[in-house]
């Protein structure tokens, strides 16, 4: 019997660890990589408009490499 309760504990836990996944990403403040034309058009603390080298402009910290994943 307390096999079962476990092995349900694990589930629900396996159930939430994945749906907080899936959602984190929707929830996060950050607005790097999103697209800009000038320093405030970037709303997230200390991040500026860079130009990337395919010639986009995006919200970056303007410091080092920045890379962003975008369709």
């Amino acid at each position: 019997m307390a096999y079962i309760r476990v092995r349900s504990l694990f589930r629900r836990l396996v159930v939430l660890a994945i749906a907080v996944a899936a959602f984190l990403p929707l929830a996060s403040c950050g607005k790097e990589c999103d697209s800009c034309e000038n320093d405030s058009d970037c709303e997230a603390e200390g991040l500026v408009c860079v130009k990337f080298s395919n010639g986009s402009k995006r919200c970056g910290s303007g410091v080092g490499a920045t890379t962003c994943r975008v369709p």
